[in-house]
């Protein structure tokens, strides 16, 4: 699952070499993970390289029943991830739009929807490491076939170049080398998201304070390989992560490491308790797709 987050297009002989095991029982434990609900190996293309260029995060209190809440934020095109969590804030979300316009009606329609009581908003100035880590390519032209072949991926990580290709009706030389390009430029990452349930990782957000420049501290953040989410924000705090460990035991020591680094100078964190959504996906040409698991 570890070697899957990183690269979700691994095939069976690559994971019998990297985990030195026999082909027959990566094939096996490969098979059975795919075809599982553990995990959904996706793409995941950076906002901004589609014009998502609008982007905050939103806690909320509520005056009712949390899980009321969430579900009624799940069903939004606009919000690819919810979870109850941790705090005064039980229910946190993240707002993905077009346009500053688009984002304050979204915010709007949030505040009076029924049970919400306050809420706490940051907006991203800089969206440093996304999850999965994409990369945001200013100068990469995409074609038609490139955004459809983004689309078809956006749901399937692992979809052989054989099935795009009869989905595309173009070569599988024509898919392979589009497909290459792009994740060589950084304009797509594929890899394992954790799905719901008592075997997922446990996630943990920051709101950190720095002295000096948010870059800085940003990028020192940024090298830490447990963070899977970073953003500068304007608000509360200066940036926002997420830190994905394998239990809660190990999440005290890179919260130490956190606060032992020079620029930080206040530290707050919860506990993401349960995934309610989470779907990095894209509609090509259009507003976010209505997709929640």
């Amino acid at each position: 699952m570890a070697e899957l987050r990183s690269d979700g297009r691994l095939g069976a002989v690559e994971l019998a070499d990297r985990l030195g095991i026999s082909r027959t029982t990566a094939s096996k434990r490969l098979a059975a993970l795919v075809q599982s609900s553990r995990l959904h190996i996706v793409g995941v293309i950076h906002p901004h390289t589609l014009g998502f260029t609008s982007l905050a995060h939103v806690s909320i209190a509520t005056d009712t029943q949390a899980q009321h809440v969430s579900r009624q934020l799940a069903g939004r095109r606009e919000i690819p991830f919810v979870t109850l969590a941790s705090g005064s804030y039980p229910v946190i979300a993240e707002v993905r739009a077009s346009s500053e316009a688009a984002l304050a009606a979204v915010l709007d329609s949030i505040r009076l929807m029924d049970g919400v009581l306050s809420t706490e908003t940051l907006v991203y100035t800089d969206l440093i490491s996304d999850v999965l880590r994409p990369v945001s390519v200013d100068d990469v032209h995409l074609d038609a076939l490139d955004l459809r072949l983004l689309d078809e991926l956006q749901v399937d990580g692992r979809l052989t170049y054989s099935e795009l290709a009869q989905r595309m009706s173009v070569s599988v030389g024509t898919v392979r080398s589009r497909v290459t390009r792009m994740l060589d430029s950084g304009v797509v990452r594929i890899g394992a998201i954790d799905a719901p349930g008592p075997d997922r990782r446990v996630n943990v957000g920051l709101g950190i304070r720095v002295r000096g420049t948010v870059r800085e501290a940003g990028a020192m953040l940024d090298a830490f390989p447990e963070v899977r989410f970073l953003a500068a924000t304007v608000g509360r705090y200066d940036l926002l992560a997420t830190v994905d460990c394998p239990a809660l035991g190990d999440v005290v020591g890179v919260l130490d490491r956190v606060r032992a680094l020079r620029p930080v100078t206040h530290l707050d964190s919860w506990v993401h308790l349960e995934s309610v959504k989470e779907i990095y996906r894209y509609p090509i040409g259009g507003e976010m797709a209505d997709v929640t698991r």
